[in-house]
């Protein structure tokens, strides 16, 4: 009976636990506006054809920003901006080209569209996992 319930409350556990993904971004230039951040599970139409996990933002007060994110272990993409004029939208120039910096987990750099999950795969395991995203 003990053996029956240490089993269930060991595999509770291991699927309730929790970790840390920390986000570091580099190469911030203007400091003004937010870095707008969001948290994708694997989809299809990533980054602009599903909806993030989780989103959040941060004043920009220097030339790097840390954003943390509460996660379970398994595979995540993070997609960011730099809001430089605070208007809550990734401005673009013409043909859809950012005009304000962005970036992807494993620092993906698209050359004539966007990326694809796969390309900015983060694999989270039940340690804290810290990546780095240089703006673009």
């Amino acid at each position: 009976m003990f053996l029956f319930f240490a089993l269930r409350l060991l595999v509770f556990h291991s699927f309730s636990a929790e970790t840390k993904l920390v986000v570091d971004v580099q190469n911030i230039r203007h400091h003004t506006g937010q870095i707008r951040v969001g948290l994708y599970k694997p989809c299809a139409g990533f980054p602009t054809g599903c909806k993030p996990l989780v989103s959040h933002q941060v004043d920009v007060t220097g030339n790097t920003a840390r954003i943390t994110f509460s996660v379970k272990p398994g595979d995540y993409a993070v997609a960011l901006f730099h809001d430089v004029n605070g208007n809550g939208q990734l401005d673009k120039k013409m043909f859809g080209i950012p005009k304000e910096p962005y970036g992807f987990s494993n620092n993906f750099r698209p050359s004539l569209s966007g990326p694809a999950f796969d390309d900015c795969r983060v694999r989270v395991e039940e340690s804290e996992k810290k990546i780095s995203i240089k703006l673009i």
